[in-house]
Order: structure tokens, then sequence, then C-alpha cells
């Protein structure tokens, strides 16, 4: 059939009324008898017809579709919490339309208009620093919205986040307990104007204050996705460290553990007795290193897990109040710290 296929043109195959149609796409079978049931099954598959999403987000009719907006859909990290989303949405029969706006505010605020007109039921959301004006559109749409991994503590929305701060200070305590004297980060730089503030100031800050509060500081050394390379990162790692002080290197993002790593193959034969790694997550490889690498853990499946049964959950019940939710991390004490 040539053109878009409509609810018409079901209806005329089908030899019956849009009105039955209508009452088979919304499961209401008793009004139909088992034959003008078959008829419209056989004529939706001669077809192809595909309800119109827009069509029932107008009708009011829920689309059992949520719309996940996340920062940076390329990474591990987004994979777990992908995991976890979906196996809630699953579990619930709603499927999930991802969206990933790449640290962009104007990506995401195309993302979120799209994922509208798509008559998506409910949205979750990483967002960038443009969390008000998000949290404001969506809401004049008429649609709940749980917000991930983010920096809002308003009472009056629902948002899940692990306890990043209290997870890293811990471990740095517990470094400083062990014996390290001086304490070295590879970081990347944490920058307003994204999503990403939130999650490395407070790293940073969890260092900053665990190490003031015993007297000690801290020396920093920049990162990024496209430098310092291996190389680089082993001559500025070289003149750092002083065998003579043990000496603690957290390497604050997920993605730079690899890489600083490789840095230090020529120093090895010093970890963990005088020199300590310390890294985020990365839990998939970091026992499979020699040797192994001790990590603070975020929850992030059970992050994404969480979000997902709170919309559904603003969904299903329209009584639900605003839920908040603050996880704890840990640490995976392994080979490269004593």
């Amino acid at each position: 059939m040539a053109g878009r296929v409509t609810i018409v043109d079901v209806a005329k195959l089908a030899g019956t009324s849009t009105a039955s149609v209508s009452y088979f796409l919304n499961g209401k079978l008793e009004k139909l008898g088992k034959p003008t049931q078959d008829r419209i099954a056989a004529a939706i598959r001669e077809t192809g017809y595909v309800p119109n999403a827009q069509a029932q987000a107008l009708s009011g009719k829920p689309t059992h579709v949520l719309g996940q907006i996340i920062l940076d859909n390329t990474n591990l990290w987004a994979g777990q919490i992908q995991s976890g989303v979906e196996s809630a949405a699953r579990e619930a029969g709603y499927q999930i339309v991802v969206c990933g706006t790449n640290f962009d505010r104007e990506t995401e605020q195309s993302c979120v208009e799209k994922l509208l007109s798509l008559g998506v039921d409910g949205f979750i959301i990483q967002p960038t620093s443009n969390f008000r004006a998000v949290h404001e559109r969506i809401k004049r749409a008429g649609r709940p919205v749980v917000f991930f991994d983010c920096d809002t503590f308003d009472l009056s929305t629902s948002w899940i986040k692990a306890n990043l701060y209290d997870g890293v200070y811990s471990a740095i305590q517990q470094c400083i307990e062990m014996g390290y004297e001086r304490f070295i980060t590879v970081a990347a730089p944490p920058s307003p104007t994204n999503g990403q503030f939130r999650t490395r100031f407070e790293r940073a800050s969890a260092v900053s204050d665990a190490l003031s509060a015993n007297g000690l500081a801290v020396e920093q050394v920049d990162i990024d996705h496209a430098g310092p390379s291996v190389a680089d990162l082993r001559e500025r790692l070289k003149y750092a460290i002083s065998p003579a002080h043990r000496t603690l290197i957290f390497v604050q993002n997920q993605w730079a553990l690899g890489r600083v790593f490789q840095a230090l193959e020529p120093s090895r034969h010093l970890i963990p007795d005088r020199i300590g790694i310390l890294g985020i997550n990365c839990a998939e490889w970091t026992d499979l290193t020699t040797p192994s690498i001790s990590t603070v853990i975020e929850p992030v499946r059970q992050e994404g897990r969480m979000a997902c049964q709170m919309l559904i959950g603003l969904l299903e019940n329209e009584d639900t109040k605003p839920r908040q939710e603050i996880l704890a991390c840990h640490t995976r004490w392994l080979g490269s710290t004593k």
C-alpha cells in the first residue's frame, strides 16, 4: 500500500469501522467479536500499519514509551546506567528512547522537544547546567521527569544521585591511615557550563577536604580525552613522584585510569609500597591487571534502575509524591593500595 497507512485504511480492509480498529489498538477487545478481531489483526499485518504516537499522546493515551536524555552515551558508565533503566522499563512494559546531548544545552533542549513530539509518557534526564529551564518546559507539557546524576537538591523534583563526596572522602581518609604522605590527583578540571561540573567538583572537593582535615595538600595533574599522552604523562609523573615519600595517585575520571596505569609501567615495582593508585569505577577490568587497582565504586546500574522505577511510579499513581534518593558508594580495595 503506497503512502502512509492510516486507521481508515485498516478499517476498510478489515471491513469494519475505525472505532472498532481503535478498540482493538487500545486493548478493548470485549467490545469486539473474535471474527472482527481476527480481520483487524490481519489488516494490520497486511498494511504494516503503525499507530501514531503523537495522536495517542494528544488524546491523553499513554504510549508506554519513556524518553531518556544522557550527557554522553558512548562510555561504559552510560552503558551501566542504560542497563539499569532498561531492566526496570522492560519489567513494567515500557520501552526507552535515548538521546545523547554531548554536554550541549541547545542539543538538550532539542532532545526534549523531539521526545515531546514523539509522545513519550515521561523523562529520565542527566541534565546539563540548564536544569531549571528543562524542568519547567517538561512540567508545562504535563509530563513527569526524574533527574539522575545531577546537582539539584530541589525537594519538589524527583531525582537520584550517588554520594560521590562521602565515597571519595572516606577512601582518601583510609589511604592517609595506610600511611600515604603525598597525594596527586589526575583529573579533568570541572566546567560549570556542562553537566560534568557536579561530579567533578564533588570528587575534587572530597579530596581537598579530606587532606585539609589532616594537614595535607594535593597536587593536580590535568587530563582530558585528547591529552596528555601516555608518554607525556609518564614524564610528568616521573618528576612528581618521590620514592622517599609514600605517594597516592588518585585518578578522578574512569576513562583516564587505563592511561595513568600505562604511564606508571616503569614504576610498577614500587606499587603499592611507595606508590598507591586509586581510581573510580572500572570494576570490569581493574582486577585483571598486575597489580590489581583499587577503585571507588558508584552503584551505577542501581541508579539507572531506580530512576526508571521512580518515573514509572509517578506515571502509574498520580498521588505519588516527588522522591529523592542518594545512593552510597563503596571502595573496592585491591593490590594497588596497601
